[in-house]
């Protein structure tokens, strides 16, 4: 992105900033996310006498990609009414819904400082994605006490019930099938003999929950930044909703976001015992066996239907980045987890 590219960002920064005389001196599309459209602007400019220099982010909605359909205005709304949670997040700013301003619609927040852990064998031989041992352990109680605060936020107070309550008992569960479900079907895959065998198995097997709460749905190790060994924002909020904290929970103990044996880390920060053993002392919910079985199947659900949307979008031209494509190669492994996991090979 250049700003020259879009003559009346400048001024319109300036006006929602309330600063004169102001410059863009830095400015770069950040390339981790493969979904929300994040882009990185380093600003100078004067108010009320004074030279102000910010950095800030600014999060579009992409044309097409993983997650469609999407809408910006959710991932700012749920993060603004997280404030004052202590959920550790950036501060919001504004949301433009003019797509005249800057292409799509997008919304701005605070640039927090830290790194994604991105694991590199040039730098660690043996795939430990967090080598210090007193880094990893404060990780992971960041890690820990940002979900439990956001499992057990009042987000009914908070003015989230926009995001729709599935209301108590099986109403969680019977969502979330409907949703990816359709999901799939935007994307031409919900013929698949497999997918029916799902879908219909998570209906007949819907479990009770009484109290719905705020789930992030993308909860995991790569989105967080961290800093000085502690966790500093978490970030990426597209799949955020009201539902079962066990949707939470499976994602987290997910294989793909393990270190690899012999510790078997989940999200390469402590042992699957621990994490669940901790969760539940944090927020005084009970973890049951019978529903992160049931989740993990949701899960794999959700991935066939990310993979696809995706795949979908790339097929039809319907975006420039090449990135979705790549998720085609891994429709087969999304497959193969959901027939395992059907078969029972869940453990706990």
């Amino acid at each position: 992105m250049a700003i020259s590219e879009h003559p009346g960002l400048t001024s319109y920064l300036a006006e929602k900033l309330g600063g004169d005389d102001l410059k863009v001196t830095d400015e770069w599309q950040n390339t981790e996310g493969w979904s929300m459209e994040t882009f990185s602007l380093s600003l100078e400019y004067s108010k009320e006498g004074a030279q102000v220099q910010q950095d800030i982010i600014l999060r579009r909605q992409p044309v097409s990609g993983l997650l469609e359909p999407y809408d910006a205005s959710t991932e700012y709304r749920v993060l603004t009414a997280l404030q004052n949670t202590g959920v550790t997040i950036p501060e919001t700013f504004w949301y433009e819904p003019d797509p005249a301003v800057f292409e799509r619609p997008f919304y701005a927040m605070e640039k927090v400082d830290g790194e994604v852990h991105f694991l590199i064998q040039s730098t660690d031989p043996d795939y430990r994605l967090i080598p210090d041992d007193q880094e990893r352990e404060s990780l992971a109680a960041d890690f820990i006490t940002n979900l439990v605060r956001i499992h057990t936020c009042d987000w009914r107070s908070l003015g989230l019930d926009f995001l729709g309550d599935p209301g108590p008992g099986k109403g969680s569960a019977l969502h979330q099938t409907e949703y990816w479900e359709a999901v799939i079907d935007r994307a031409g895959c919900r013929q698949k003999p497999l997918v029916t065998l799902a879908v219909n198995w998570l209906r007949q097997n819907a479990p009770e929950n009484d109290t719905p709460r705020l789930i992030h749905g993308d909860y995991r190790s790569g989105n967080y930044l961290y800093r000085e060994k502690r966790i500093r924002a978490i970030l990426d909020w597209e799949m955020v909703h009201i539902g079962d904290p066990h949707e939470d929970l499976t994602y987290v103990l997910g294989q793909l976001w393990r270190s690899p044996p012999p510790t078997n880390w989940v999200s390469h920060l402590l042992t699957e015992e621990e994490f669940l053993k901790r969760y539940e002392e944090e927020s005084g919910i009970t973890v049951e066996p019978e529903k992160l079985h049931y989740c993990q199947i949701l899960n794999d659900l959700k991935a066939v239907g990310i993979i696809t949307t995706a795949t979908n979008a790339f097929v039809k031209n319907k975006t420039p980045d090449l990135r979705p494509g790549i998720f085609g190669s891994l429709l087969d492994m999304a497959y193969a987890g959901l027939t395992q996991h059907l078969d029972g090979g869940f453990k706990v």
